[in-house]
């Protein structure tokens, strides 16, 4: 009798210890992954292209106001779809306006990062074009690096410390590049030419962020600069 009650009291015991573990375990329950992503708009149409002062839709309603060349926004929201509008200054989304540039509605997921850029084309017609942007660390006292090329103006080619540094970039492209935290000269030059046409401009990468360098404006009015846009970066788990 004894013998059976130990072997019980064993067993409840253990059966104890065992639900007790399970709840234990279930009590702390996984960190969700970041569900925010993050846009912006950059206005780098320069002036006198018919687009000086313009208002920005997202999904309806006005996100960025009295936009100007060089000007930019960032929003941080819940992951879901997002259709962007530019209109003309005042004028308001509806069954008889027409936007001046529009983007087709993106779906972003958990931590997409993604920017919207108004310029010019080559043949200097105002474009809306979509990057999405690296937010993940480069690495250790690593920095990224990115050149867009959204200028009305021919191909160059980017001298970091007066070192060519990508193949030579066109009108929509970009390229990007980890390089050491600290700071840096970076130019430009026309593919057929080593005369500096653009800087140099001193560009500092720190730690957690992912330094955007637009060249932007046209080749015919004589205007073109580098804008910068700055895009925080996370370290992946």
């Amino acid at each position: 009798m004894k013998t059976q009650l130990r072997v019980s009291i064993a067993m409840l015991l253990g059966t104890s210890m065992l639900i007790s573990g399970i709840t234990s375990a279930t009590a702390r329950p996984k960190p969700k992954p970041d569900q925010s992503v993050s846009y912006s708009f950059t206005h780098a149409i320069p002036a006198g292209f018919g687009a000086d002062v313009v208002d920005v839709y997202v999904n309806g309603s006005l996100f960025f106001d009295n936009a100007t060349p060089g000007s930019s926004k960032r929003a941080t929201v819940s992951r879901g779809s997002v259709e962007l509008s530019v209109y003309g200054n005042g004028v308001v989304p509806g069954p008889t306006t027409t936007p001046v540039l529009t983007a087709a509605s993106i779906y972003l997921g958990s931590g997409a990062n993604i920017s919207y850029v108004a310029h010019l084309t080559g043949a200097e017609k105002p474009q809306l074009s979509v990057f999405r942007n690296m937010s993940s660390e480069a690495g250790s006292k690593r920095s990224w690096l990115t050149v867009r090329h959204v200028a009305a103006a021919p191909a160059v080619n980017l001298k970091i410390n007066s070192a060519n540094t990508f193949i030579p970039l066109a009108n929509g492209m970009e390229r990007k590049r980890s390089l050491t935290f600290g700071t840096y000269s970076v130019s430009a030059t026309y593919t057929e030419t080593a005369t500096v046409t653009l800087g140099p401009t001193s560009v500092n990468l720190m730690k957690g962020m992912n330094t955007v360098l637009y060249i932007w404006g046209a080749k015919s009015k004589t205007n073109l600069a580098f804008l910068k846009e700055e895009i925080p970066t996370r370290k992946d788990d």
